[in-house]
């Protein structure tokens, strides 16, 4: 049952990757930095030909909140609820069980002057923590955020110079709520624990600009990006404020297949309790057998990154492993799959 609940989450829940390659994106980062720079969309190569990627899904987990949510759908189908929940929290209390879903879908093309992408992204980010039962925080507290966006990227280039704009419709959803015993008795399936009832959303329109400078005639193929995130993103504390922020970040192949990837994103500190760990994005692939294997390591939240993407004829399917911080601050590792469908 785990699994026809899991599925439905990828496919109706922000983006992993814009493009085949996760050009314009990371892994591990806030919802507002997805999209690193939009000009990169510039730097695919030309072949003037229509992509898409029908779908791009992905699941983030560890194994503990797997674990417990397995356990949860299966209570909510047994006839002794209140002996087996109150067994369940009881063994989890204080951890933070959380789970990240999203899905994008889109078409692009690249032309030696303008390059455009148009795509729909839905995501996914819940926590549970579970209690005692008693008190003002109920048996288990709850915090879930959806995303729902249509993307529409504009890039160019110049000579040695390539510049790209996003604009982002976005609704966010938010709800923060605290099950009682009797609330997790009453539901019926794993999927009550996602729904929008008590929930608020808001919608609002915002721009990503961005620039990459390459250092023509250079063997490490040198380039230098800047970009500007959530320029004018309305978007309140009721659902999760979203600010403004400046990235800048460099890349350079210092042998043949291999490229590294530095990025400082939030130049000006304008993220609530900002850490310089928090910004510093190293990233460094390897590319086997004509780029249909690739293996990836790095540093994120100031712990090691690894993992490999792997493209077969229109399939692609890739497996990471990171630390991320959750809602509390508390750094926990996770486990990716990725899997999309591309033309």
């Amino acid at each position: 049952m785990l699994k026809k609940i899991l599925l439905p989450l990828l496919l109706v829940t922000i983006t992993q990757a814009q493009s085949p390659n996760s050009t314009l994106t990371q892994r591990g980062g806030n919802h507002n930095a997805v999209f690193l720079n939009p000009a990169k969309l510039s730097s695919l190569s030309k072949d003037e030909k229509l992509h898409a990627t029908f779908t791009d899904i992905s699941l983030v987990v560890d194994k503990q909140s797997y674990d417990f949510l397995k356990a949860l759908d299966h209570i909510s189908s047994s006839t002794n609820k209140n002996q087996e929940i109150s067994e369940l929290l009881n063994e989890n209390i204080g951890n933070t069980i959380s789970i990240s879903a999203n899905n994008f879908s889109s078409i692009y093309q690249t032309n030696n002057n303008i390059s455009w992408s148009l795509g729909i992204a839905n995501g996914l980010d819940a926590y549970f923590i579970p209690h005692s039962g008693f008190g003002s925080k109920g048996a288990m507290e709850s915090s879930m955020e959806k995303y729902q966006m249509i993307v529409g990227t504009l890039a160019m280039q110049q000579e040695n110079l390539h510049y790209g704009l996003n604009l982002k419709s976005i609704k966010k959803t938010k709800k923060n709520y605290n099950y009682s015993i009797r609330d997790m008795i009453n539901n019926d399936s794993l999927k009550d624990y996602f729904n929008n009832e008590q929930s608020n959303s808001e919608n609002t329109i915002a721009l990503d600009t961005g620039i990459v400078y390459e250092v023509l005639d250079s063997k490490l193929n040198y380039k230098l990006n800047l970009a500007v995130l959530d320029i004018r993103n309305t978007l309140s504390e009721n659902v999760g404020k979203i600010p403004t922020t400046t990235n800048i970040g460099t890349s350079l192949e210092p042998y043949s297949n291999t490229i590294l990837e530095i990025n400082y994103l939030d130049l000006f500190e304008k993220e609530i309790n900002h850490e310089l760990e928090d910004s510093l994005r190293i990233n460094l692939s390897k590319s086997y057998f004509n780029d249909t294997l690739k293996i990836n390591t790095g540093l994120l939240y100031n712990s090691l990154l690894y993992g490999f993407d792997y493209q077969y004829s229109l399939f692609s399917i890739a497996l990471h492993s990171y630390k991320l911080k959750d809602y509390r601050g508390k750094k926990e590792r996770k486990y990716e799959v990725n899997i999309a469908l591309t033309w």
